[in-house]
């Protein structure tokens, strides 16, 4: 999502007859701010514009460019009104931007899918559109044709598709030409695909993204979020001649404070696509299925691989909790700790790079309780802190990982053959 800037007028939706100029800014990484010239409520007094506390729902406009824009979650943030001036200037933090479409509420029914640009997903999924190939000369040596072939036939089927009780998630390969036969720039892509059986709602749709981009952090080991987001609403489109539909494009924006700056430079992947291909359709269902009941623990273990400039006692809290939930909700029910944590270091002791035996469980429980309820030090000899706490964290996080795996349908088995492929270094 780039930043942008949007001048134009705006209204309520029942109030058409009454519109405000004013300015939209957004920020891909901190927020969209609303700025009115006038009273989008249109009192009869300007003074109530001032006193009056009031927000919306949404707010409809339409920008320079002639360009339906959606605002929702509208929230005053600012008014200033000079007596000597006959309107007020009103500011209004915004959640979401829909550019494209009107929409009346963050619950209508009123998209049938979407496309999803996760920078991410490229490097995961390659998406092998484009073919070189190469003719040499006589001397084997030196190139006498150098050919770029894109595959149109692949690029109108999906690389994968997966039914998750109506819903469908796939990856579809996109091939952008920009540019001239003097400069030209082709560049290929993955992006998501996400379609439901009917119209839904745009808190259905951001739902199935966030899940999808933990799924992608998870398998990346690192922040894994969507860059752009493309609606679809199938009543909207131009007919050509030949039969074919060109549909609106509808863009979502929203502010996100905590998204990272993907570095592809940087990651190695625990797996990729190729990985588990065969088995991809069962990890995307169960991932999405069981959602709900490994949402906490999924949450904290991305939480625990976001890059940090810092490390405290809260991160070794993050993964022991994470690791303490997992073994009560799925493996063991609601033992003590140090039962929970010797009995999963026992049973994944036949994962190599766990390297079990080499997790202290007296230290790792006693940083637990001391870190959790500040009890009194002297009482738990062997809390660790500093460098030790850190590397503690790191073979927690790591069984942790492990944990994840056998939830998603590895076996210890498939992690030993999945780990010997990985890029990912458990020892660093």
């Amino acid at each position: 999502m780039d930043d942008f800037e949007y001048k134009g007028y705006w209204y309520l939706p029942d109030c058409e007859d009454h519109q405000v100029a004013g300015i939209l800014t957004f920020k891909a990484n901190d927020s969209a701010i609303l700025e009115l010239i006038g009273d989008i409520d249109a009192h009869d007094e300007p003074l109530m514009a001032i006193f009056e506390q009031k927000s919306h729902t949404v707010i409809w406009g339409v920008n320079s460019d002639a360009k339906r824009i959606t605002l929702l979650n509208c929230h005053l943030i600012g008014k200033h009104l000079n007596l000597s001036c006959h309107f007020p200037i009103m500011r209004y933090s915004v959640q979401f931007v829909i550019t494209g479409k009107y929409v009346r509420s963050y619950d209508e029914l009123a998209f049938n899918s979407c496309h999803v640009k996760i920078p991410a997903l490229t490097q995961w999924c390659f998406p092998a559109a484009i073919q070189q190939t190469q003719l040499f000369k006589d001397d084997k040596t030196t190139i006498k044709r150098l050919s770029l072939i894109i595959d149109t036939e692949q690029i109108e089927h999906p690389i994968v598709s997966v039914d998750v009780e109506g819903t469908t998630i796939e990856l579809h390969r996109t091939v952008t030409y920009c540019g001239d036969l003097r400069c030209p720039k082709i560049e290929q892509s993955t992006s998501l695909v996400i379609k439901k059986p009917q119209k839904d709602h745009l808190g259905s749709f951001l739902h199935d993204i966030h899940v999808y981009e933990q799924f992608l952090s998870f398998a990346a080991l690192s922040d894994a979020s969507a860059s752009d987001i493309w609606l679809q609403d199938d009543d909207l489109y131009q007919e050509l001649n030949n039969g074919r539909k060109i549909y609106t494009k509808i863009q979502l924006h929203y502010g996100r404070k905590d998204r990272s700056k993907w570095n592809d430079k940087n990651v190695n992947f625990l797996f990729e696509y190729n990985a588990i291909k065969e088995n991809y359709p069962n990890i995307i269902k169960k991932w999405y299925l069981e959602s709900d009941d490994i949402a906490p623990i999924r949450t904290h273990l991305i939480e625990s691989i976001k890059q940090k400039n810092s490390f405290s006692s809260l991160d070794f809290l993050i993964v022991f909790q994470a690791i303490e939930g997992f073994a009560i909700r799925f493996l063991y029910g609601d033992k003590g700790p140090k039962v929970l944590l010797t009995s999963l270091i026992r049973d994944f002791n036949g994962i190599t790079k766990l390297k079990c035996d080499e997790i202290d469980i007296a230290a790792a429980i006693d940083s637990r309780n001391y870190y959790s309820h500040f009890m009194n030090k002297s009482k738990k000899p062997k809390t660790l802190d500093g460098a030790e706490l850190y590397y503690m964290t790191r073979k927690l996080r790591n069984l942790l990982i492990c944990c994840m795996l056998t939830f998603i349908g590895f076996s210890h088995e498939d992690i030993n053959k999945l780990l010997s492929k990985s890029t990912y270094n458990f020892s660093a």
